[in-house]
This record gives structure tokens, C-alpha cells and sequence, in this order.
């Protein structure tokens, strides 16, 4: 069993634990409810999507592992109102929205063991193991981009750009991809990913930009687009509606790169969302 498995089945025994015990603030669980929901909504998109989509595997995979660091996160919001069980007495209308918890988090761990199958990935190393789908070609955005024909990756990485200030964002991101493909140890890959998170972001879809940009935060923490990352996955966060998610994000902004001007920038959001 993978690690993300293991952590979504303690998740589900951490409230099956909680069930035993006192329970906690209506509040506090119709907002934990609310998390599952949105969780299971990005689920339901993905598998509407799979039939459909022609992107590559590993694209796929990225949200795979991003909807388990929402799972991930809803656990430490359950745990984090823990210390108030043994404070408050019963009630049958909590107990209710606890058990419908449950359900929802089993149902999710399902579906989401479904997709990864569907996916390929290998349970002890969670790497897919079927070869990626050919990515759809895109059209050129015109004669001079298309004629064309990039060796390096400073120049996928300034063909990138043109297209991106053209706003001309899928074949923008084509280059970027192109050039993580074939030169994944390049100097500009991180920025690269970065750059594939504006294009989404530009395109206002939120959604798809929080993952690209997870990809500088996860993989490249220290590269000079690691902050910025961190900034516009906050903003991405804030922009759905996800203010409690915009201000763990904003926070480590702030904590892991305290000197840059993106850490000013975070904490005077932050004072605005207050």
C-alpha cells in the first residue's frame, strides 16, 4: 500500500476514533463536510475527464497526488479540533454529520484507488507504470512561431515567453513542456513549471495553475521561482474561495522565504483578509 493510501485509511480511522469519543462543534464538522465535498467535486471532475482528455499521463498523475494533499489537509483540520472532544456532550445531529464524513471519505478513497489504476500506478512506488498518452498537438499561433524549430532549451524557453506575452497560453505551454520533457535537468525547468502555473492563472483556471505551481513548491524548494509559486498558489486558493487554504499557503510563503519580496507582499494579503 502506497503512501498516499495509508494515509487516507488513517484518516478514515482517525474519525471512526472520533465517533467513540465526545463530539465536536457542529461548526466545526459542517466545515470539515464542506472540505469533503469540495474534494469529492474534483473527483467527480477528474473522472468526467478521463474519457475525454488527451493529456499527457503524468498530468493526470499531478492531480492524483494533488487531490491527496487535500485529503492530506483535511485530516489536520479534523485533528486540529481534537483537543475540544472530551469538553462537549453528545448530540445526535453531529453524530450524523460525522457518519455522513465517513462515508464520504470511504467513497473517495475508493474512487481515488480507482483512478489511480486506471492511471497504472505501481503501489509500492506510486509511479505510473503505463506509458504516458501522446499530448495533442497544437496549432500554431502563426507562420513565424511554426517555422520555428527549437534545439535548446533557452530557446524553448524564449519561444515559451513569446507565445505567453502573444497570449497565445496552450502553445506557450507546449515549449514549456517541451522543454521539461527534454531537458529535465535544465537551469530553467523550474521555471518552466512556473511558468506553465501563469499561463493557467492568466486563463483564470485556478485549478490547473494550483498544480503547476505545486510542482515548483514540491520539487524545486529552492529555486529562485519557488516563492512566487507559493504567492500565486495562495492567490489561486483565494481566487476559489479557499480562503483558509490562500492563508496556510501565504503563511509558508512567509516562513520559508521570510526576506523576499514576495513574503512582503504575502503577509499585506494576509492583513487584508483578516
Amino acid at each position: 500500500m502506497n503512501q498516499k493510501s495509508t494515509f487516507l485509511f488513517a484518516l478514515l480511522a482517525t474519525l471512526v476514533f472520533m465517533g467513540g469519543c465526545a463530539a465536536v462543534e457542529r461548526e466545526e464538522f459542517v466545515a470539515l463536510q464542506g472540505q469533503v465535498y469540495n474534494n469529492q467535486k474534483t473527483l467527480d471532475s477528474l473522472s468526467k475527464r478521463q474519457d475525454q482528455s488527451r493529456r499527457p499521463q503524468a498530468e493526470l498523475t499531478a492531480k492524483v497526488n494533488a487531490l491527496s494533499l487535500e485529503l492530506a489537509k483535511l485530516r489536520g483540520q479534523v485533528e486540529e479540533t481534537a483537543y475540544r472532544m472530551n469538553q462537549l456532550p453528545n448530540s445526535q445531529a453531529i453524530n450524523s454529520v460525522e457518519e455522513k464524513n465517513q462515508a464520504k471519505l470511504a467513497e473517495i478513497v475508493a474512487r481515488l484507488e480507482k483512478l489511480e489504476n486506471y492511471l497504472g500506478v505501481d503501489k509500492k512506488s506510486g509511479k505510473p507504470t503505463l506509458k504516458p498518452a501522446p499530448a495533442p498537438k497544437a496549432k500554431p499561433a502563426n507562420t513565424q512561431a511554426s517555422a520555428q524549430k527549437p534545439t535548446t532549451a533557452k530557446a524553448y524557453y524564449a519561444l515559451g515567453h513569446k507565445l505567453r506575452k502573444q497570449k497565445s497560453f496552450q502553445a506557450a505551454r507546449d515549449q514549456y513542456s517541451a522543454l521539461i520533457k527534454k531537458f529535465p535537468k535544465s537551469q530553467l525547468t523550474p521555471s518552466a513549471h512556473y511558468w506553465i502555473g501563469d499561463t493557467y492563472y492568466e486563463e483564470k483556471k485556478f485549478e490547473e495553475a494550483i498544480l503547476a505551481y505545486n510542482q515548483v513548491i514540491k520539487r524545486y524548494p529552492k529555486s529562485s521561482k519557488a516563492s512566487s509559486a507559493l504567492l500565486k498558489q495562495g492567490l489561486s486558493f483565494s481566487a476559489l474561495g479557499d480562503k483558509r487554504t490562500a492563508k496556510i499557503v501565504l503563511k509558508k510563503l512567509i516562513k520559508n522565504h521570510p526576506k523576499t519580496s514576495q513574503a512582503k507582499l504575502a503577509k499585506k494579503i494576509l492583513a487584508r483578509m483578516k
